[in-house]
C-alpha cells in the first residue's frame, strides 16, 4: 500500500492519462455498504486500485469509513460498529478520492451498484459526482468469457483463471476485479474503440474542486469476523414487517400473525452460485440482479433487504414493471437450476417460495415457475438464460416521470434508461 500523504489518502504522482503503458489510465473501485438502498444505506469500506493502460497495478488504497450512523448487522460485510469508530468520514476523504478518480476511466464489478452509492455519498458531502466514463467487468464478462455461467465476481474470476484471494474486503474485490479486467485487455491487441473514447473523455472531464482534509486511514482488522449461528439470527417481527411494508408502499394485512420470512438457506446460496445469467439482461437489470445475488449468497435475505431493493431499482432507473419481470426471471432461473438433480424437494420448494415472497411473488406464481422449468415440461429445464421478458420495449424513446417519486425525469433511449435523474 502506498504511503499516505498528509496523513490522508495515498496520492499518485500527477501524470496525464495517455494510451502508453505506465500511465495511470484505469481506476478499479469497490465498496462495502450497509445495505442495498443508496438512499438509506452508506458506504463503510472503500478501495481503489490504479492500473496503467495495460492493466498493471500502479498503486492501491483502502479504508473503512464511519457513516455516522449505526451500520447494522455485519452479516453482509463483516464490519462491526466498533471497527469504524475511528475511521474517517466520506466527506473527509472526498477530496483525495477525486484526485485518484479524475483523469481515469472507472472500472469495477457491478459498477452501477457502486457508483449509485458514490453518487449519494458525494451528494451528502455537498458535491455532484460527474457522469464518469466507466467499464463494468460484470456486464462485459460474457463478451470475454463466453462460457461464463453467472454474474458474480467469484464466478467471473473462476472462469477467467483470476485468483480471488485474501480476506473478505473491498480491497480483495478491487484487486480481483482489476485482475479480471486485465484478462479482458490481454485478449485484444488494441483497445476497443469505445474504451479509447472513454480515455479521451476521462482526460477532459471536469471534477468538482473539493478541499483536501487530513485524516487517518482505517484498514480492516486482520482477524476474520465470524457470523453468528444462523439459528440465533432474529427474524423480522410482525410490527417491523408492517412498518417496512408502509415504507415500501405495500398493503400489509392487519391480522398478520407470523413474521415475514427470512431466507437463510444453504440450498438457495448454492443455487445462486450455479444459476446462469440471461444474455438479454440490460446493464441496470444486471446490476440489480448482481446486488440480489450478493444479498442471497450470504444465506440471509431479510424482508427489510427486500423492501430496500425498491430504492436500489429507483437509483438504477429500473421501472416497476421491469423490476417485477426481473424478479420473475430471477426466481425462474433459481428454479431451473434447482432441477439440476432432477428433483425439487419440499424443503427446496419452500425456500424458493420464501425468496419469491420477499420479491413480491405469490406462492402460486412461484409454483408455476417451478413447474415451467421442470425438465420434462414443455419449454422447461432450459435455464432462464435467453428467456428474458424485459418490458422496456413497451416504452418509446423519450422522457418519463420518475416512478419512485424522485424529482425530475429519466431519459429512455430505446434500449436503456439513464442512470441519473434529470431535472424536468
Amino acid at each position: 500500500m502506498l504511503a499516505g500523504v498528509g496523513g490522508g489518502w495515498p496520492k499518485l504522482d500527477a501524470m496525464s492519462v495517455t494510451t502508453e503503458a505506465g500511465a495511470p489510465t484505469w481506476v478499479v473501485i469497490d465498496a462495502e455498504t450497509t445495505g442495498l438502498s443508496p438512499k438509506e444505506h452508506r458506504v463503510v469500506e472503500l478501495a481503489v486500485v490504479v492500473l496503467d493502460e495495460r492493466g498493471n497495478s500502479m498503486g492501491e488504497a483502502a479504508t473503512l469509513l464511519n457513516p455516522g450512523v449505526d451500520i447494522g448487522p455485519a452479516d453482509g460485510h463483516g464490519i462491526r460498529n466498533e471497527d469504524v469508530l475511528d475511521a474517517p468520514r466520506f466527506d473527509e476523504l472526498a477530496g483525495w478520492l477525486v484526485e485518484w478518480l479524475k483523469g481515469k476511466v472507472l472500472v469495477g464489478h457491478n459498477l452501477l451498484f457502486t457508483s449509485a452509492f458514490l453518487d449519494e455519498e458525494f451528494r451528502r458531502a455537498g458535491f455532484e459526482m460527474p457522469h464518469v466514463p466507466a467499464i463494468c467487468t460484470m456486464t462485459n464478462a460474457p463478451r470475454y468469457l463466453p462460457s461464463l455461467p453467472g454474474r458474480t465476481l467469484e464466478q467471473c474470476c473462476a472462469a477467467a483463471g483470476v485468483p480471488l484471494e485474501g480476506p473478505r474486503s473491498a480491497l480483495t474485490n478491487a484487486r480481483a476485479a482489476g485482475g479480471l479486467f486485465g484478462t479482458f485487455l490481454a485478449q485484444r491487441p488494441t483497445l476497443p474503440s469505445p474504451w479509447v473514447q472513454y480515455i479521451e473523455r476521462a482526460r477532459r472531464m471536469s471534477w468538482p474542486r473539493i478541499p483536501m482534509q487530513d485524516f487517518q486511514m482505517a484498514p480492516r482488522a486482520e482477524e476474520e469476523w465470524e457470523a453468528p449461528d444462523p439459528e440465533m439470527t432474529a427474524i423480522v417481527s410482525p410490527e417491523m414487517a408492517r412498518m417496512a411494508a408502509a415504507y415500501a408502499g405495500i398493503a400489509a394485512e392487519p391480522d398478520v400473525k407470523a413474521p415475514n420470512p427470512e431466507v437463510d438457506s444453504e440450498f438457495v446460496a448454492e443455487v445462486v452460485e450455479e444459476a446462469p445469467r440471461s444474455p438479454e439482461e440490460s446493464g441496470p437489470v444486471s446490476a440489480y440482479l448482481g446486488a440480489l445475488d450478493n444479498a442471497v449468497s450470504d444465506r440471509v435475505l431479510s424482508f427489510t433487504e427486500a423492501i430496500h431493493l425498491k430504492d436500489l431499482a429507483g437509483a438504477l432507473a429500473i421501472f416497476e414493471a421491469e423490476q417485477s419481470d426481473a424478479h420473475r426471471q430471477y426466481v425462474r432461473t433459481l428454479a431451473a437450476t434447482a432441477w439440476a438433480d432432477k428433483q425439487v424437494t419440499d424443503e427446496e420448494r419452500d425456500d424458493l417460495v420464501a425468496v419469491g415472497k420477499l420479491l413480491d411473488l405469490t406462492e402460486t406464481e412461484v409454483d408455476a415457475l417451478i413447474e415451467d422449468t421442470k425438465p420434462d415440461a414443455v419449454g422447461g429445464s432450459a435455464p432462464a438464460a435467453g428467456s428474458s421478458s424485459a418490458t422496456s420495449s413497451e416504452y418509446e424513446a423519450g422522457w418519463y416521470p420518475d416512478p419512485y417519486g424522485q424529482p425530475g425525469l429519466r431519459w429512455y433511449d430505446g434500449e436503456n434508461w439513464t442512470h441519473h435523474t434529470h431535472a424536468s
